[in-house]
């Protein structure tokens, strides 16, 4: 997550701090294409500084490595901690489970490798998926500014290009006013609070919970209620 999300934030800050020109390149630098080049180990045609494209391949392999880490060495350790603990002669059901709720009695190495490959799977896509989510934002006020320029267009541009009389024009004015203030509030302004709820929805229950919410484990969540521990104080 750090080569690759925190570069990702290094360059934003980059290009907060420092005059980019573009010249000998094929124009400013793209964040966006930047990471795309990183990703695909591809050539980056508007770099940030001579050098970065190299740089960022090299961070892309290290995140690439870090995937085989996260996935391999829990199970073996887990297997070298169970034949440990058989050796002393502890044979123990959570041993024996791996430490994943399973007490039968016997190590199960291919389930608990199993598990791994789901939860690193899981956290390899959920990482990228909840930081891309993030694309939506863009996405939309792209559609918000082309929005705006076609209301505004349609609306005042038409009546400020057209050859009324100072009378009928005003009259002209003020209804085109009305129109694209009525519109502009109702579908941007609109838009943009169900954009804002939306969003605070999903990165809540979809990107909250499955970075900390276990089914088989931790406490069960109680909504916050005066009523019930002020009965719980007096009990």
């Amino acid at each position: 997550m750090i080569c690759f999300f925190g570069f990702m934030d290094f360059m934003i800050l980059y290009k907060w701090t420092h005059v980019i020109s573009g010249e000998g390149t094929d124009g400013p630098p793209s964040i966006i294409n930047s990471l795309i080049c990183m990703a695909m180990f591809q050539e980056d045609k508007q770099p940030l500084w001579n050098g970065s494209g190299d740089f960022a391949h090299n961070l892309m392999a290290c995140a690439v490595c870090a995937v085989p880490i996260m996935l391999l060495p829990k199970p073996f350790i887990l297997l070298k901690m169970h034949n440990d603990k058989k050796a002393r002669g502890d044979n123990d059901e959570e041993s024996a489970g791996g430490g994943h709720g399973h007490g039968d009695g016997e190590f199960q190495f291919g389930e608990i490798f199993i598990h791994q490959i789901i939860e690193t799977i899981e956290f390899v896509l959920g990482t990228v998926s909840h930081t891309a989510s993030y694309l939506r934002i863009w996405a939309l006020s792209l559609a918000h500014q082309q929005l705006s320029l076609v209301f505004y267009q349609k609306t005042l541009m038409m009546v400020f290009t057209s050859n009324l009389g100072p009378v009928v024009g005003g009259i002209a004015t003020f209804c085109a006013f009305a129109a694209w203030f009525g519109v502009t509030s109702g579908v941007l302004l609109g838009m943009d609070v169900l954009e804002c709820f939306l969003h605070t929805l999903r990165l809540h229950w979809v990107e909250f919970q499955s970075k900390f919410y276990k089914s088989d484990s931790g406490v069960l969540f109680a909504p916050y209620s005066i009523k019930a521990l002020v009965e719980e104080s007096d009990a």
